[in-house]
């Protein structure tokens, strides 16, 4: 079910793999989500700052500079491509998107070229050893066809093995020195969980559950066709078998099992549990493609008492701590790595805190 095209992987969107690490228990009924490409934050500073930009402006192919390392547009795809690779990201279409993706990569990657500065401060290495065991994992949880295809996928983007393991460990760089900034954070009591679920009561809860169906296709001509013969009254099931890309749930007749709005891609999330039970609901545009989606059952928000709560209550909190250190710690490594970025990659909030954790 994972595997499916609507199904947030394991690190869907461009850096989903930097971006997210299982410490966080997403709040029931809340959406702990990523927006397209992760650690956010990046600093290039006020009024001083921009007068000195404009002084030693960047060259006419860089996309960001950090001191006096600087980033050409190339470097930045082959380091976006290498993401795509991983995780199967797919470049959005709409220009406005297209603009929002090529920022939030920026951002992404110049907060990874500071960590990688940190970590050689502190003296972390990540053995060859740790980073090839990754890939493995990585290949049986996102290639299930195997090897052949990933190399399939590297032939695809113009990448080697080697540039994607230097991604893999680069990110286990970055979890190691979260575990190090975090590891002294003050212990979370009972009375602090009792105070949480008093506060949050209403967020204590099982949450909505919808079985769904989808069919996803690769454009959204194609996706309306698919409407179209559902609206006259042709199996959903049927279709699916007929058209779907998605080789996961085609023969299944595009079935996804039973999941929480925290499972799925937001816009396709989104609109999967605004719909009606019983009813068909799309086109939604995925990283994928274009989706077709129908609600077979809804199970409503069950409300949870402490004690069912108490465990992973500790590990949000515990996690909310943590990511609060995680913060503080990287923003200060971000001012003073004072990025001066190309006014086309430049972020909407380069002061912005990271708001997740990397992996």
């Amino acid at each position: 079910m994972r595997g499916t095209k609507v199904f947030r992987s394991a690190a869907g969107e461009t850096t989903r793999w930097l971006r997210q690490r299982p410490l966080l228990v997403p709040r029931p009924g809340k959406t702990w989500y990523l927006s397209a490409v992760a650690l956010a934050v990046l600093a290039t500073g006020a009024g001083t700052q921009i007068a000195v930009a404009q002084i030693t402006a960047l060259p006419a192919d860089a996309a960001f500079r950090i001191h006096d390392t600087m980033l050409t547009e190339q470097q930045l795809t082959d380091r976006v491509r290498a993401l795509e690779a991983l995780y199967g990201v797919r470049r959005p279409d709409d220009p406005a998107a297209v603009d929002r993706f090529n920022r939030d990569s920026a951002k992404a990657v110049a907060v990874s070229e500071i960590l990688d500065s940190a970590a050689e401060e502190e003296g972390v290495v990540i053995p060859e050893k740790a980073a090839q065991d990754e890939l493995e994992k990585l290949l049986t949880q996102t290639y299930p066809a195997g090897r052949g295809d990933f190399i399939a996928r590297l032939g695809q983007v113009g990448l080697s093995e080697p540039e994607v393991l230097a991604e893999i460990r680069r990110q286990l760089t970055n979890a190691t020195l979260f575990d190090q900034v975090t590891r002294d954070i003050p212990p979370v009591t009972d009375a602090d969980v009792q105070q949480a679920y008093d506060t949050r009561r209403d967020e204590m809860a099982e949450p909505e559950k919808r079985h769904v169906r989808n069919i996803v296709v690769a454009s959204e001509v194609e996706a309306r066709n698919a409407v179209d013969r559902l609206k006259a009254g042709e199996d959903f099931g049927a279709v699916a078998r007929s058209v779907s890309l998605d080789g996961s749930t085609k023969d299944k007749g595009g079935d996804l099992g039973t999941a929480v709005r925290q499972q799925l891609d937001p816009g396709y999330g989104d609109e999967a549990f605004r719909a009606a039970a019983n009813s068909v609901f799309g086109p939604v545009e995925t990283q994928h493609g274009w989706n077709v989606g129908q609600i077979l059952e809804v199970t409503p928000a069950v409300p949870l008492s402490l004690e069912q709560v108490r465990d992973p209550l500790r590990q949000k909190l515990e996690g909310e701590r943590r990511l609060g250190r995680w913060n503080g710690w990287l923003g200060e490594k971000i001012r003073a790595a004072e990025v001066e970025y190309a006014p086309r990659y430049r972020p909407a909030d380069p002061d912005a805190p990271p708001g997740d954790v990397p992996r």
